[in-house]
This record gives C-alpha cells, structure tokens and sequence, in this order.
C-alpha cells in the first residue's frame, strides 16, 4: 500500500499519520467511485421502471455487486417481484439491465422493428468486441454434415478408459465433443483434429468469458487506453489464456487462408465453393465467408477473423453447455436409459443414421429440452438494445398495478414507462421456463414431459420450437439460426453414448451450477464427473 509520507516540522516522518492519510485517501477514493457508480446507475436508469431493492446509494452498490456474482439468483427475486410487470438492474458504469415480465410487454419486444431495439449493439457490448476482439464491424439439409459429424466422434479420443470404465468431467467431455465437431463445420477436417487449434480454441473462448466480465467493471472512457492491459491481466491467474490462444488461432487461420488462395488459383474454386450434399468434404464456414466477403470485397479479413471468433464462441460454448447439463442430468437419472436406448436402436435401424431419424426420436428430443428447460446457459435471453426511446404501451397499466413505484411525470406522453436509448433490454427465461403458470410441477425434472405433450397433440413441443414459455433460444426473426445444427449435434452425442455406454452410478455429488455466476450467465461445476462403461 501507498504510504502518503507526512512529515513534522523538525522533518521527521510520522508512520501513524501517513497510515491515517493513505487511509483517508482510499477511503475518498472508493466513495468517490461509489458515487460515480450511483449517478451513472440513476442518469442511465429508465423513469417509473422500479430497482429490485431500491434506488438509495447501498441499494444500488448492493444490486450491483450481487448481479456480478449471482445475477440468477437476484433475477429470480425480480421476478418474484414483478412478475405481471417489469424491473431494472443497475450495472457498472453502462446502462441499466430492464427485465420484462408480463406477457404483453414480452410480445411489444417480440413484434418491435429492429430499428427501435436491436441484437447487435448487446452482441457488441456482451464480449467487448471492440476491446478483446479484432476486427468485428457486422454490416448489417445437414445429412452429409450429422454422417461426418458421427465419424469424428467415433474417431476422436475424448475419453480414456482403464479396462472398461472411465471418469469424466461432465463439461470437459461435452465441451471437447463440441470443439472438436464444431470446428468440423467452421474450418474443417483438418484442424478440427489438430489438438493445438482444439487447444486453442476452448482456452480462447473460456478467456473471452472472464475477460468481457471484468472489462464490464472499466468505465467506456478508459478501455481505449487500458483495455487491453485489462484483458491480460483478468485472465493473469488462469489457464485461460487468450491472447496466446488467440496468436494460435490466427496462424491457423491465416494458413488456412493461403490454401484457399492456392486453391483458387488452380482453378478448384468452382468445384468447392458450394456446399453440395454430393460432396464428401463440404465446405466449411471459413471458406464461405473467405469467398463470399473477402474476394468480394464485401468485409475485410479482419472482420471475417472478428466473425469467427464470435461464430466459435456462439455456438461451441452455448452448445457445449446444454450438452453438458443433459450428460449430468442422464448420470444422475439412469432410470431414463432403457426407454432412450430403445428408441434410438429402433429409429437408426428403421431409417439409419440421417437427421429425419434424429427429427424422429421423440423421447430423446424431449429428454433434452427438460434439459435446457431447466439447465438454460443464461437467466435472460431475447437480448435487445433500445436505439431509440421506447415507450411501453402497457406502462400505464402496469404502473396501477404496483404500489412501490414512485410516479414520475411522462413529460406528456401519456404512458408512464420510457425505456431510454441504449437501455438493455430482455426477458428472464431462466424463470419463465420454472414457472408454475406454464408448468406443472416446474421445478421437477420430467425428461418425458415434453413427449407426453407431443402425443397430446399439443404444438411448440420439439427442442428448436419457440414459444413464450420456452425462450432458451431467443424469439422471433433474431432466435437463434443455429439452433438446429445444435439440435442435431446434441442428439447424436447422447445417441451414441446410450448405444455404446452404460452409466454407472457414482457421479460426483454437487450442483450443477458453481459457486458464482457471471451476471446473468450461469457457470458450470467444472468438478462434476460421471462414470461411463462400455457395452459388451
């Protein structure tokens, strides 16, 4: 610690004064940035939209820090709150958190142009693409794919086994099957086996996760100039590090850059720019953008690389995730295994291994979406930023409705809540989907029950469906376009262990969820582990 140096008359230093001065300094020092916190959360916050506990200094310094390390749990009591209306979280130094929960105000956010709210300034300011990311400025079948998929994961080496049986960490087997058959479709055959890439690639997108956290905590004023020493030092004291992943990955892509150049100067490039099912190598992401952007002048290289690397993050990480709750949850559960093993043997023997027999089994398909049902990667999905003011045509209703909220004048616009512009914006899934007004017995685990409603004749019951009570994967026109490769690759996954894998009890006691959370995020127990046998 800084000692101010305080000095008597005769000269002499005094340690006691200078311990009470650096004190006093630092103590100034943190309500000054204690206030900043306070001003910025009340200037940014949106009129009549209430806080969960309130607006004073502590209530916003409280709401805070517990949103930081336990966004979840405080969302939840948010919409214990406000269930038939909505609440703001206040954030550090950017614009607050508005959570929507009623129903009509929901449906506003689904049915609004994308010129008043719009994904892509969330999408930016999620991973701070602009200061831990380079080069990302957007400018605004499957059989051959699921066949190749299946190889790769025969092929990979993802477990070890002692005799017959082995030990694996839940997210560590699902997260490796997920690079490695994401890498598949995004660069290809080759480097989806080259362990350095593979390496490379789960360290960087685990970085990435801290990083964006802790730059949330740097004023936007001072990440032009000390952004880059933040991103280094939030990942100083882990095995993530990004910046050398990120110089892996780079070499990689630019290597892969030159094939397609000396491809296309051999005259391959008409046979290998399409996507042709008859093909027995598709042409993975990379080269289509490469093609399609570059050689067209249409984006830069960086911008491509920028593409990528968000491409990598979106999908591996998310997929990684969802597969990783329906493993812990089918290790806790055996009861399940018979039923979905005799589905998937019956269906790939009736109509082999294609994706209209994936698309058939109906009980695997079911037991997966309880999974992220109740295991959803995030408490908020439908992310949207405000362009412009936008006021609620429910707010006037709501605002009767509660008696905790201070009425502020509506400047005459006659609705009471204006979401002001770059006001967040989303929906808090991760408690819709575990509530007793959509549910039965919400907060029990039923792999079946979505099965059941299917033969009810009930509709939105399949794991890519959309529906106002199930929003894992976004709503509307900006739900998730991957959904479906995600679909398919998860399937199979769990397909081929209960095929070729009995699961023995033992699974390593413990939630699934760890101790923090990174706002709205949830993190994974990384010690969870199961134990797997092969079939004789």
């Amino acid at each position: 610690m800084f000692l101010t140096q305080a000095y008597w008359p005769a000269g002499k230093f005094d340690f006691r004064l200078g311990l009470i001065g650096s004190l006093i300094a630092w103590a100034a020092f943190t309500l000054m940035i204690a206030i900043g916190l306070v001003v910025t959360s009340r200037r940014w916050a949106s009129d009549n939209v209430p806080f969960i506990t309130g607006r004073n200094l502590f209530s916003i310094i409280y709401q805070q820090y517990r949103f930081i390390i336990d966004g979840p749990c405080l969302i939840k009591e948010g919409y214990a709150l406000y269930s038939d209306g909505l609440f703001e979280i206040p954030r550090t130094f950017r614009p607050g958190q508005v959570i929507l929960c009623k129903p009509e105000l929901i449906e506003e956010l689904k049915n609004a142009c994308r010129t008043v709210v719009s994904p892509e300034p969330w999408i930016d300011q999620l991973l701070q693409i602009s200061h831990v990311m380079p080069g990302y400025f957007p400018k605004g079948g499957g059989g051959l794919l699921l066949r190749r998929l299946r190889q790769e994961l025969y092929g990979g080496r993802t477990l070890e086994f002692k005799g017959d049986e082995c030990s694996v960490g839940c997210f560590d087997f699902a997260y490796s099957i997920v690079a490695r058959s994401g890498s598949f479709a995004l660069v290809g055959e080759r480097l989806a086996r080259d362990e350095e890439y593979l390496g490379a690639v789960k360290e960087h997108i685990l970085g990435m996760i801290v990083t964006t956290r802790v730059q949330f905590l740097v004023p936007d004023v001072l990440k032009r100039y000390i952004g880059g020493f933040i991103s280094r030092l939030a990942t100083m004291c882990t095995r993530w590090n990004m910046h050398s992943s990120r110089k892996i990955l780079l070499k990689h892509f630019d290597a892969r850059a030159a094939e397609y150049e000396f491809d296309m100067s051999r005259d391959l490039v008409d046979e290998k720019q399409t996507n042709r099912e008859s093909s027995e190598k598709p042409v993975e992401i990379f080269r289509w953008l490469y093609e399609s952007s570059v050689l067209r002048q249409r984006w830069s290289y960086s911008e491509v690389i920028g593409e990528m690397l968000l491409l990598q993050f979106a999908f591996i990480y998310t997929t990684a995730y969802g597969l990783y709750g329906a493993l812990a949850e089918l290790a806790q559960r055996p009861e399940y295994i018979p039923a979905l093993r005799e589905e998937v043997e019956a269906t790939i023997l009736q109509m082999g291994i294609t994706v209209a027999a994936y698309d058939k089994m109906v009980l695997l398909d079911s037991f997966l979406k309880e999974c992220q049902r109740l295991h959803p990667p995030a408490a908020i999905s439908a992310h949207r930023v405000c362009v412009k003011a936008v006021p609620l045509s429910n707010g006037e209703s709501y605002l009767t409705s509660i008696t905790n909220v201070a009425i502020i004048p509506d400047h005459g616009n006659g609705l009471g809540v204006v979401l002001k512009p770059g006001t967040h914006v989303g929906v808090p899934s991760g408690w819709i989907q575990r509530s007793s007004k959509a549910y039965t017995d919400p907060e029990v685990f039923d792999g079946f029950r979505f099965a059941r409603s299917a033969a009810a004749g009930a509709s939105g019951t399949k794991l890519v469906d959309l529906s106002p009570d199930y929003l894992v994967f976004g709503m509307d026109v900006h739900a998730c376009p991957g959904r479906w490769m995600a679909s398919s690759l998860m399937k199979l996954v769990l397909a081929h262990l209960v095929l070729n894998f009995d699961v023995l009890p033992g699974l390593t006691p413990g939630p699934l969820t760890g101790s923090l959370s990174f706002e709205e995020f949830y993190v994974p127990n990384f010690g969870l582990k199961m134990r797997l046998r092969r079939r004789v």
